[in-house]
């Protein structure tokens, strides 16, 4: 399975920074970002790739 960072907005979009094949090494990577310090206004996340881009974006709430 695929796992992808993702960077979700406060207006609930999201867009993927990276893909990871290991969940553990996507989630190290988020651990990494928020030790660093983040901006408030966003949040990361790891979610599974969905592979139907239409299921996508209907989700993500994008034309």
């Amino acid at each position: 399975m695929i796992w992808q960072l993702r960077i979700q907005y406060a207006n609930g979009t999201e867009q993927v920074l990276k893909s990871f094949k290991n969940r553990e090494t996507a989630l190290k990577c988020v651990d990494q970002i928020y030790k660093d310090g983040y901006p408030l206004h966003f949040a990361y996340v790891v979610r599974a790739k969905l592979e139907d881009p239409e299921v996508t974006n209907l989700r993500l709430g994008t034309p």
